[in-house]
């Protein structure tokens, strides 16, 4: 399985690379939905554009290179972690992040 830092806002599809915005933790993966997610704010994107990398950024284009193994993501979008004892992949839907290994039996 191929794993993924961060969850699409959009379509909710895993993605290692796009845009985050800081202000509600939004990612997306490309220019043209960062635009549509801007605009949608009611901000003139080339405006917003022009505080990429001044004290006034909020949001910036970037490439997540190391996987957090707390918690990523699948090519759907489905979260997964660590099993707190064998360190297989398992999918978050219960309280205990298990998987069905026996260490701990």
């Amino acid at each position: 399985m191929t794993r993924y830092a961060r969850k699409c806002s959009v379509d909710g599809k895993g993605m290692n690379s796009g845009f985050l915005f800081e202000n509600e933790m939004y990612y997306c993966k490309n220019e043209e939905q960062a635009k549509e997610y801007v605009e949608s704010l009611g901000l003139n994107w080339v405006k917003e554009l022009k505080t990429i990398h001044t004290k006034k950024e909020w949001f910036y284009y970037t490439e997540w290179e190391e996987i957090d193994e707390d918690e990523f993501f699948d090519s759907h979008g489905n979260t997964y972690k660590l099993c707190l004892n064998c360190r297989k992949a398992v999918r978050v839907y219960t309280d205990f992040n298990m998987c069905k290994c026996e260490n701990h039996l």
